[in-house]
């Protein structure tokens, strides 16, 4: 949408944009702060392969880690808010029954972190959404968000005496988003980084001349 871009595409299978501009309109700092603010890290075509596989690389740890991160938390998580409803043995003091409060936070405790490790879903999601670009992350950002405020609510009604709050708590949910959706980034991730290989192998193959 810049002024001075007569065609723009992008393979994301190897990860290569290519842009036809008149120089009079816009420019390549232009055109990479552009590509900075959609959420993505562009690199100059003459990096060396090495580099740039080094940095996907970096990108599949990343999101390897936060995944982990995640699941730590949202296993206790889902047996801290489901476990009671499928029969499962819960310590009075964070039983519903029993301490509805520290059962509410406890749920609270256990989601900050995954929260925290899913943040790049707000910051990409609410960005684009305030540039009126909402994409798949606005969607993440605001349906955990919104399961998360409405739980903090419901903290305030358990704390006013309205105990019936406790069974009406969507922390899990996400959390069970925020995971899942970060197993599918790493999973896409490392098939991208596969299906690149691929790519670059064929390449090499053709004859020079």
């Amino acid at each position: 949408k810049l002024e001075g871009i007569k065609k723009a595409s992008v393979n994301f299978a190897n990860g290569i944009g290519y842009f036809e501009y008149d120089p009079a309109g816009v420019n390549i700092g232009k055109i990479k702060e552009k590509i900075t603010e959609a959420g993505y890290k562009p690199l100059d075509a003459d990096m060396k392969e090495e580099e740039k596989e080094d940095l996907y690389n970096k990108e599949i740890r990343s999101l390897g880690i936060k995944f982990i991160i995640s699941l730590i938390f949202a296993v206790p998580l889902l047996y801290v808010a489901m476990g009671h409803m499928m029969g499962l043995h819960l310590p009075d003091f964070i039983n519903p029954e029993f301490n509805p409060e520290n059962f509410a936070v406890a749920q609270v405790i256990l989601v900050i972190p995954i929260l925290i490790a899913g943040n790049g879903f707000f910051i990409r999601g609410f960005r684009n959404l305030f540039k009126r670009s909402p994409n798949m992350d606005s969607l993440i950002a605001i349906s955990t968000l919104a399961a998360f405020i409405y739980g903090l609510f419901g903290i305030y009604k358990i704390n006013m005496g309205d105990t019936e709050y406790a069974m009406h708590l969507y922390f899990e949910s996400a959390a069970v988003i925020l995971t899942l959706i970060t197993l599918g980034k790493y999973l896409e991730a490392v098939s991208k980084g596969k299906t690149s290989q691929a790519i670059k192998a064929l390449i090499r193959l053709a004859p020079k001349t």
